[in-house]
């Protein structure tokens, strides 16, 4: 077993945070890929992912159990409800405004 690598009761293998870094500083260093799968015995695509996450997180990457991932995942989710729910206000907010003009219009009293 290579260091920086479990295998659990399921027979997935786990990789340690500083196993995973160590294979993005030697792809950074001008290993390739394809050699760098090869030498510690993971998938290319494997390598892959963790150089996209180790570029866009940097240190922060790695960490946890996904954890920062759920949680970029769930302030997104939260964030695209917010602009829902201010278009939906802006909609209201319109519709209520051509009542207001219709009713003038039409001679009703305004509520």
């Amino acid at each position: 077993m290579l260091r920086g690598k479990e295998v659990n009761e399921m027979g997935r293998r786990r990789f340690t945070r500083d196993f995973k870094i160590e294979v993005v500083q030697q792809v950074q260093a001008g290993l390739s890929m394809a050699e760098a799968s090869r030498r510690y015995e993971i998938h290319p695509n494997l390598v892959r992912k963790w150089r996209e996450l180790f570029e866009k997180y940097g240190e922060g990457a790695f960490q946890g159990h996904g954890q920062m991932y759920r949680d970029e995942a769930k302030i997104a989710a939260l964030e695209r409800k917010i602009g829902q729910l201010t278009m939906e206000n802006e909609f209201l907010k319109k519709l209520i405004a051509l009542d207001k003009k219709l009713a003038k219009a039409n001679g009703r009293a305004e509520k």
